[in-house]
């Protein structure tokens, strides 16, 4: 990690902030920044956002989160991880069961961190153009995300690799055990939307 984007975050987390502050703590700090320092810090961000686009991280932020990183909500939760304080980032990388115990899982929300320092570069390229996604494109070479691999996590994935997790949101995984196969009273039927005399014979 360039030394710029250690000290960034180092004033980013300094005392106990929560996201919001951080958000705002972020904005602040990009009005002071350079295109070629927004580059260096967005650089390193893009790289430590990349790593958590696998199956195993998708599972274990969909179960840490309570089924809240989802698909939109995985975008969300990877932007959250990949600004984190570099002790716990690491520690989460390793294993990502240990997100049972990290704040991230409960405090995420839809931030964009990553972009918002992308677009002090963009911008200065691009004349102020909006949402270019280009030093994403950068650093990433254009490169396509297999969201096909990204999705295929299994419950039995999660049950090996995940063991903390899956211990306490596992069900969150699982099928229906006993589907419902008759209406009850509290059902509405067809016929009492719709009068029987107007559906198909």
């Amino acid at each position: 990690m360039n030394p710029l984007t250690h000290q960034l975050l180092e004033q980013l987390w300094t005392g106990d902030p929560t996201f919001k502050t951080i958000e705002i703590r972020l904005k602040k700090e990009c009005k002071s920044l350079s295109p070629a320092e927004a580059a260096v810090i967005g650089k390193d961000l893009i790289h430590r956002r990349a790593p958590l686009y696998n199956k195993d991280f998708k599972l274990a932020a969909f179960l840490a989160s309570d089924g809240m990183a989802g698909n939109d909500g995985f975008y969300d939760f990877t932007d959250c991880v990949a600004i984190l304080p570099e002790d716990r980032y690491k520690r989460i990388i390793k294993n990502p069961d240990q997100l049972i115990d990290d704040p991230v899982s409960k405090e995420f929300d839809e931030y964009h961190f990553v972009s918002t320092i992308s677009k002090v570069f963009d911008r200065a390229l691009l004349s102020g153009g909006e949402d270019s996604g280009l030093l994403d494109y950068l650093v990433s070479d254009g490169s396509e995300t297999n969201w096909d691999e990204i999705q295929s996590g299994t419950e039995s994935d999660a049950r090996q690799r995940l063991p903390r997790l899956y211990k306490r949101y596992g069900h969150l995984l699982k099928e229906p055990t006993n589907p419902v196969t008759r209406l009850t009273e509290n059902c509405v039927n067809l016929t009492d939307l719709i009068p029987e005399s107007d559906l198909p014979q």
